[in-house]
């Protein structure tokens, strides 16, 4: 018998906050330098973030400023670090752990799918309890100062499709961005979405997704 799947985003979903500016913000914060190069800019992102469409751009701008130049083995300890810290901090959902939790012990493949880093949400989901879920994330080299693989919006899909997985069953998110991943579901769930949210998807989707509450203890 095939086992059901269901794939998850991470931010916003299993962690109350975005797992990777935390990483940055912990770098900008530590190196004034940085921070001031990126304050240079200000200007030029800000005209950027006024269009809808160009902000993931912006926002993968800052994440790899925030890292260029680190050596792997630098960033690797302090993505392991943080995503452990990240696991123990009162920004943990602990619903939508405790629903993956249950999928798992009942024979779901489960699939984080996340356009945070993969060293870094591993080491989050391990410390949250949720090592026994497959991960699907993006690729950084931080030398370089540049995603190899950014796992945003329509690529999660093509990654699945990758991983040998063109459909699932389940679907949770809390992004618009999301949509491709929930037009291929066969229950689409938002999580925690606003009613501008809940609108824009379901009418992108042509239909009413379902919603769920998860919160924090």
């Amino acid at each position: 018998m095939t086992s059901r799947t269901a794939v998850v985003d991470l931010d916003g979903v299993l962690y109350t906050g975005d797992t990777f500016a935390v990483l940055a913000r912990h770098r900008y914060l530590r190196s004034p330098g940085r921070a001031l190069a990126v304050a240079a800019n200000s200007p030029r992102l800000a005209r950027a973030w006024c269009h809808e469409h160009r902000r993931p751009g912006v926002l993968r701008e800052l994440a790899v400023r925030a890292v260029a130049g680190m050596p792997r083995s630098s960033y690797d300890a302090l993505a392991r670090e943080l995503g452990k810290r990240m696991a123990c901090s009162r920004r943990v959902a602990w619903d939508g752990v405790a629903v993956l939790t249950a999928l798992c012990d009942a024979g779901w493949r489960v699939i984080v799918v996340t356009a945070s880093e993969h060293e870094l949400a591993s080491a989050y989901l391990h410390g949250a309890g949720l090592g026994a879920v497959e991960l699907i994330a993006s690729r950084l080299d931080p030398a370089a100062g540049r995603f190899v693989l950014h796992n945003y919006g329509a690529e999660k899909v093509r990654q699945l499709e990758l991983a040998g997985c063109p459909r699932w069953d389940l679907a949770y998110t809390d992004s618009l961005s999301d949509l491709p991943l929930l037009a291929r579901a066969g229950r689409r769930i938002l999580v925690n979405p606003s009613d501008a949210v809940y609108r824009r998807a379901a009418g992108r989707l042509g239909s009413e997704p379902e919603t769920v509450r998860w919160g924090r203890r």
